[in-house]
């Protein structure tokens, strides 16, 4: 059986989108196992541009049937807005190709409210889903199974309740606030009723059947609430063992690929030793156009960080990367990539030669530049793990192919 996974390498906003995509056409389940609406995908087709925050990239090839597992926390009413996009864009979203897991856990108003009250200092998107995942582990979430048998709207007026008792953050004006905008969240999910249902014997009878199936990871892995760079860290496991969990399925994953920007950006607060400040840092945001999907955020920019992607090769027992957004890097004249720390925690670099070709659209190995491809080998030699895709470009076409993504 077949089965694949894509997760992110470093901080996340690697380019998971468009490989998800890719792969999906050829795919017949697409899962997604953790993490909310805090993750943007981008997908471009053509001309048109697509952004999922918490349908799985696979929906717009129209082929797999796309999976929100009991590991993810999702909000009704932001889902119902991001599947009315898709629709207007021409993306089939019926039940027979979109499921929600009916133990995957709510975002709602309040977790919203708490978000930006409570984690000011970590640099949360606001999207709630730290709080949501909070009740998840403190045993008073509200799940989707809730939407199935009717008891939604009275267990979230009781989680009112409560917030109310265990906060003294919230005030009177705001808990009637969410009080009034009880009845927008019951129409949201008495809409999205049909999609709730158990996926996991579908994907239980596809690991017998050889169905192919596709892992889709949110964020990167070190925003991993275990193995991140804690506290800066998201709600959820973001590495590969977040995939069974997530999902409540064990699969033997024959690729599990890894997406690793050819330099590091970070979103939010956080650790980031080869961050740049100066008009090279800046010139990575404006060639790499370097803003969050999901807030707008700019993305703080820096040296590739090989130190740090060998322990997430560790993690994660990456057997395939994609190597992204290696155009970004055309014009600068030397390249530093940091393969050890000092004593100090600062960073030890190695220097390789830049070049000033464009290879934006390049779909050849051999028609990069020599220094191009020296770059590419020593990441690959350095993280001992083959480099088989180099994404040259945004367009789903703007690859190179240097060793075959599909098990044969």
């Amino acid at each position: 059986m077949p089965a694949y996974i894509v997760m992110g390498a470093q901080w996340g906003d690697e380019g998971k989108g468009k490989i998800v995509d890719v792969l999906a056409e050829k795919m017949d389940f697409v899962v997604r196992f953790q993490g909310g609406a805090n993750a943007g995908h981008t997908v471009i087709h053509g001309d048109i541009k697509y952004v999922t925050h918490l349908i799985p990239s696979g929906v717009i090839s129209g082929r797999s049937v796309n999976i929100i597992g009991n590991g993810c926390v999702v909000n009704p009413t932001t889902l119902f807005e991001e599947m009315e996009t898709l629709r207007k864009q021409g993306v089939n979203i019926s039940p027979d190709k979109f499921i929600i897991s009916p133990a995957a856990h709510m975002v709602l108003p309040i977790h919203e409210y708490l978000d930006r009250a409570l984690n000011e200092k970590i640099g949360t998107t606001n999207r709630g889903i730290g709080p949501a995942y909070t009740d998840k582990v403190r045993r008073t979430g509200i799940r989707w199974e809730s939407a199935c048998d009717g008891s939604f709207e009275e267990a979230y007026r009781e989680h009112l309740d409560f917030v109310e008792k265990v906060y003294a953050i919230v005030d009177d004006k705001e808990i009637q606030l969410l009080r009034d905008g009880i009845p927008e969240q019951v129409e949201a999910v008495k809409r999205l009723r049909p999609f709730v249902r158990d996926a996991r014997p579908l994907l239980a009878e596809a690991t017998k059947n050889g169905s192919k199936i596709l892992y889709e990871g949110a964020q990167g892995t070190f925003l991993d609430i275990d193995h991140g760079t804690y506290p800066f860290v998201t709600s959820s496991n973001t590495s590969i063992g977040g995939a069974y969990t997530g999902s409540g399925v064990f699969l033997d994953f024959v690729k599990r690929i890894g997406i690793v920007k050819s330099y590091t950006t970070r979103v939010g607060e956080g650790p980031f030793p080869t961050e740049l400040f100066d008009e090279t840092g800046q010139a990575l945001r404006d060639h790499g156009n370097e803003y969050g999907a999901t807030t707008g955020r700019p993305r703080r920019c820096g040296w590739l960080d090989l130190a740090l992607l060998k322990e997430s090769c560790m993690i994660n027992g990456f057997n395939y990367i994609v190597f992204s957004k290696i155009s970004c890097l055309s014009g600068l004249e030397t390249l530093k990539v940091a393969i050890a720390y000092n004593s100090d925690g600062s960073p030890v670099y190695h220097e390789l030669p830049g070049w000033e070709e464009d290879v934006l659209g390049c779909t050849e190995y051999d028609k990069l530049p020599d220094n191009c491809r020296k770059y590419i080998e020593f990441v690959e030699d350095f993280l001992g793990v083959p480099i088989g895709i180099v994404s040259t470009g945004p367009d789903r076409d703007h690859v190179i192919e240097r060793q075959p993504i599909f098990a044969k």
